[in-house]
């Protein structure tokens, strides 16, 4: 049985928006936040990237945090980077601020990776 690849391109547009081409065409807007505290891309397969706009807006870049299976490679694109990623994904998620997704390692024994996600619960009273 053959495995299929689907391929996604994300590139950072005008106003702070990602544009998402190939197998998933879908624009993010990347809230006001970003800008100082960076964001989050979380993937289905379990690899987590991180994306920061410098100083200025207008340009931003990404590092891969925690690999999943996803084939994952980022270019750059004049002043851009550009992330593109080559698996069967469920769902995309993207998140802001430095700390909402992190990877933390188990225990030393444990050869696996745990995304933790810092999300206040408020309930009604």
């Amino acid at each position: 049985m053959a495995v299929r690849i689907m391929a996604v391109r994300i590139e950072p547009g005008a106003n702070r928006r990602l544009q998402l081409a190939g197998d998933i065409e879908a624009v993010l807007d990347v809230p006001e936040r970003a800008i100082n505290d960076g964001f989050s891309l979380a993937f289905s397969d379990g690899t987590l990237v991180h994306g920061h706009y410098p100083e200025s807006a207008s340009a931003c870049s990404f590092f891969l945090s925690s690999e999943g299976a996803a084939l994952v490679r980022i270019t750059r694109k004049g002043i851009q980077d550009v992330l593109e990623l080559n698996w069967d994904f469920d769902w995309i998620t993207l998140a802001c601020g430095t700390e909402t997704v992190q990877p933390h390692a188990a225990a030393d024994d444990q050869n696996v990776l745990q995304l933790t996600l810092d999300i206040v619960v408020e309930e009604a009273a």
